[in-house]
C-alpha cells in the first residue's frame, strides 16, 4: 500500500511548504504531494500555475523548463523525506537528460496543469550507517493520464563541512551583470529575464548572473545555479536560431516656402525616379516660392522582431555540470548547431519535419564547466 508522506503545506496554496524543495518563495513551489509505493519507488504530484512570472508559456505551450524545475524540486523532497538527509546538507547536480512530449505541454490559461510523476531511484550511495551521498532519479511524468515526458538525473549530497572543503575559498560579492541582449533574440519579453549578454563574436555570449532575479536567485547561493545554466542554454539555442528583418526606406519630401521648393520622393530604392509616394508642404503665409531644389535623404531602419513563425520547441535536453561556476567571474557561452532531417511517417520524404540539435558550452577561466545539448523541432 502506498504510504502518504504528511508534509507541511503552504496555507491557501495546494503546494508543499517551500523548505521541502529548497525554495523561499511559496509561489515558486510546484510540488503538491509525495507517496512512497515501496523502497526507492515513489509518486509525486505537481501543479503548474496558469501564470508563472518567469516560466512563461510559448504560444499555446508551457515552458519546457518548468518541467525541468519540477524534476529538480524532487531532489530535496526525496533526499530529506525518503532518505532522511538532514536539512542544511548541500545537493550538487551532476547531469540531467529529459525528453518532452510537446503535445502534452499545451497551456490552458484558465486551468492549472496537474501532473503525476512516477519516480524510481537507483545507484544509491550512502555512508556506512550514515547519510545519503548520491543517487540517480528516474522520472516518468503524466498529465491527466497522457505521457508528458521522462527524465533521468543524478545529484550528490554533502554535509556543510565537506561542502566547504569542496568549495574552498571563493569570492562571493555579487557584481553588476553586463547589459542583456535584446529579449526578442532569446524569446523573452523582459530584459530582466535575459541571462545572456552580447559579445562581438557570433554564437558567443557572456552569462548574466543577476542575483536580484526573484526566480533564478530565489535564495542566496554561493555559485551560479543549475537552473540559470539551463536557462542560458535554452536562450542560447533561441539566439542561435533567431533571425532579424531589415527594411530599408528612402524618404523624400516636398517642401515649399518663400524661397524654395524641395521635392522628395519615396521610391524604396533611392534612385529618384518618382515611382514612389511624394508629399508637398506649402508655407501657408507665402504660398509657393520662386526656386525649386530636389533633396533625397536615404534612411535605413532596422526592425528586430520575433520570427514570423513561433520559435522552435525543445523536446530533448541533456546537461552535464562539470564544476562550480562563480557568479563573480565572467562565464562564456558558445554554441554550435546540427540540423538532422527527419520525417513524421516512415517512408515519407526526409526533411518534412527537421529537428536541430544545438550544442552549448559554458567556460570560465578557459575551463569547460557546463555542457548541454538541446534538440528542437518546429513549434507544434
Amino acid at each position: 500500500m502506498p504510504v502518504t508522506q504528511h508534509l507541511t503545506r503552504t496555507p491557501a496554496r495546494d503546494t508543499l511548504a517551500p523548505h521541502h524543495v529548497h525554495k523561499h518563495n511559496p509561489a515558486e513551489v510546484l510540488l503538491t504531494g509525495l507517496d512512497t509505493l515501496r523502497p526507492d519507488t515513489f509518486t509525486v504530484t505537481a501543479t503548474w500555475p496558469t501564470h508563472h512570472p518567469f516560466y512563461t508559456p510559448t504560444p499555446h505551450l508551457n515552458d519546457p523548463l518548468i518541467f525541468i524545475e519540477t524534476i529538480r524540486q524532487c531532489f530535496p523532497l526525496l533526499a530529506h523525506h525518503a532518505y532522511h538527509l538532514p536539512h542544511g546538507h548541500h545537493l550538487i547536480w551532476q547531469y540531467l537528460t529529459a525528453d518532452i512530449n510537446p503535445h502534452a505541454m499545451h497551456h490552458t490559461p484558465h486551468h492549472p496543469a496537474h501532473l503525476t510523476l512516477h519516480l524510481t531511484c537507483s545507484d544509491i550511495r550512502q555512508r556506512p550507517g550514515g547519510h545519503l551521498t548520491a543517487l540517480t532519479l528516474h522520472a516518468i511524468a503524466l498529465r491527466n493520464g497522457t505521457h508528458l515526458g521522462t527524465a533521468q538525473t543524478r545529484f550528490s549530497a554533502h554535509s556543510p563541512t565537506i561542502y566547504q572543503r569542496i568549495r574552498g575559498t571563493h569570492p562571493n560579492t555579487p557584481t553588476t551583470p553586463p547589459p542583456p541582449t535584446h529579449p526578442t533574440h532569446v524569446n523573452r519579453h523582459h530584459p530582466h529575464d535575459v541571462v545572456l549578454a552580447p559579445t562581438p563574436h557570433p554564437h558567443h555570449w557572456l552569462l548574466r548572473n543577476d542575483t536580484t532575479h526573484p526566480t533564478l536567485f530565489d535564495h542566496p547561493v554561493d555559485h551560479t545555479p543549475g537552473m540559470l545554466l539551463l536557462e542560458a542554454a535554452r536562450q542560447a539555442t533561441h539566439a542561435t536560431h533567431h533571425t532579424t528583418h531589415t527594411h530599408t526606406h528612402t524618404h523624400t519630401h516636398t517642401h515649399t516656402n518663400s524661397s524654395s521648393t524641395r521635392a522628395h520622393t519615396n521610391n524604396g530604392n533611392g534612385n529618384g525616379n518618382g515611382n514612389g509616394n511624394s508629399d508637398t508642404h506649402t508655407n501657408p503665409s507665402t504660398g509657393t516660392g520662386t526656386g525649386t531644389a530636389t533633396l533625397t535623404r536615404p534612411t535605413t531602419h532596422t526592425h528586430t522582431t520575433l520570427p514570423a513563425t513561433p520559435p522552435p520547441y525543445p523536446t530533448h535536453i541533456h546537461a552535464t555540470f562539470l564544476q562550480f561556476l562563480e557568479y563573480t567571474t565572467p562565464t562564456h557561452i558558445t554554441t554550435t548547431t546540427q540540423t538532422n532531417p527527419t520525417s513524421t511517417t516512415t517512408g515519407t520524404n526526409p526533411g518534412t519535419n527537421p529537428h536541430t540539435t544545438t550544442h552549448i558550452t559554458a567556460t570560465q577561466n578557459n575551463h569547460t564547466a557546463f555542457t548541454s545539448t538541446i534538440t528542437t523541432t518546429p513549434h507544434p
